[in-house]
This record gives C-alpha cells, sequence and structure tokens, in this order.
C-alpha cells in the first residue's frame, strides 16, 4: 500500500469517534454453528479475536505492520477499562487484516493524543451483526481509573 493510501486509511478512521468505555459485564461470542459459521450470541456478537500489537510505548514511527500481530479465536471480552472504536465491514465475512490493522494504529495514535496508557499489549476484535450489517469494534485496555481517562481526553486542546 503506497503511503499516501495508508495515511488517507488511517484519516479516514481517524474521523471516527473514539470511546473510553468502562464494561461491566464480560462479552461473548456467538456458539459454533452448522457449517464452521457462528451463530450470533442474544447481543449480536458473532466472533472475537485476539491480537497483539507489537509497537513499544517509546516509538515514534514505528512500521504499521507491527500495530497487528498473531490473531487467535477468543471467547471473551472481559470487564475492564477500553479505549474502544467501531468500523463497518465492507463484507459479510468481516474486515481484513489491514482494516484491522488501519483500525489499530488509529486506536494507538488516539492513545497518544488523549495521553492514555494501555496495560497490555493485547487488542481485542469483536465481529457483530448489527442492524443488518456486519460491525467490528476494536477494544484496547487502558491503564487507570475512568476518571483519569476522562481527564486525559479533556485536558488536551
Amino acid at each position: 500500500m503506497s503511503l499516501f493510501a495508508r495515511v488517507f486509511a488511517i484519516i479516514a478512521f481517524m474521523n471516527r469517534i473514539f470511546h473510553v468505555l468502562e464494561l461491566h459485564r464480560p462479552i461473548r461470542a456467538g456458539e459454533p454453528g452448522p457449517g464452521g459459521k457462528r451463530v450470533p450470541a442474544a447481543d449480536g456478537t458473532v466472533a472475537i479475536r485476539e491480537y497483539r500489537s507489537l509497537v513499544g510505548p517509546k516509538e515514534l514511527e514505528p512500521d504499521p505492520a507491527r500495530h497487528l500481530a498473531g490473531g487467535t479465536e477468543a471467547e471473551t471480552i472481559e470487564p475492564g477499562l477500553y479505549l474502544f472504536v467501531q468500523g463497518k465491514s465492507e463484507t459479510d465475512d468481516g474486515p481484513d487484516d489491514g482494516t484491522i490493522r488501519e483500525a489499530a494504529e488509529a486506536l494507538w495514535l488516539e492513545s497518544l493524543w488523549r495521553d492514555l496508557e494501555f496495560r497490555n499489549d493485547r487488542i481485542l476484535v469483536r465481529f457483530l451483526s448489527e442492524d443488518g450489517s456486519s460491525v467490528f469494534q476494536l477494544f484496547r485496555e487502558i491503564a487507570g481509573s475512568v476518571e483519569e481517562a476522562l481527564t486525559a481526553a479533556e485536558s488536551r486542546p
């Protein structure tokens, strides 16, 4: 992907709304169904995947590939405090890893802007069906309390 295309894709994600989300109950993946497809859970969750970010806290211009590594099936997103963003998938099969990587990079940039520290290197991606559309959501657990996260966000110019 050319530098221009990559920057355009990240800017497109940066135009989305990022949220600090305090999750009180676990989110569970849908159950395995016939033909290997999952049956959505009651809340619309089809699947959850866990990735890793290889980007260190002091890196200023990391290689884009380092924003998303691995990718294994997960069953739950546990309660906690997260920086969160949502995107619409262009296909029913969900977004490709390139789209998820762009979202992960945008989430990282947002954390820098808000001066938020991630608790770990995990990136949780939830795939769900919402109003007849395929949607994906990225969750990165953040350190601190809700009050600290919201204060950090409000103190930025």
